[in-house]
């Protein structure tokens, strides 16, 4: 889930603690994506992409710890922590 006032992953615009939107392209307030020339910048990874990209490794990260979350239960920093176990066990080996 990605909040759509302030492009972040986690919560939707209605939970949103930020006080103004920004730019899903850019990650800058002041104006929206179809008045932006600016290059992305995503807000979540700080990759060249912008932040609804559907390969930034933040969301891909976010799928893997919703989809823990559902097949194993708990809550979600539990399911993160048990994901970035798993991550450092299959690098570590």
């Amino acid at each position: 889930m990605r909040c759509y006032k302030c492009q972040r992953h986690g919560h939707g615009k209605d939970r949103c603690k930020k006080p103004a939107a920004v730019c899903v392209r850019c990650g800058k307030g002041g104006h929206v994506e179809c008045d932006c020339s600016a290059d992305p910048l995503c807000v979540n990874c700080r990759g060249n992409h912008a932040a609804s990209s559907k390969t930034c490794p933040k969301l891909l990260e976010e799928q893997v710890i919703l989809r823990y979350k559902a097949e194993n239960g708990g809550t979600f920093q539990q399911a993160r922590k048990a994901v970035v176990v798993e991550i450092h066990i299959t690098i570590s080996t």
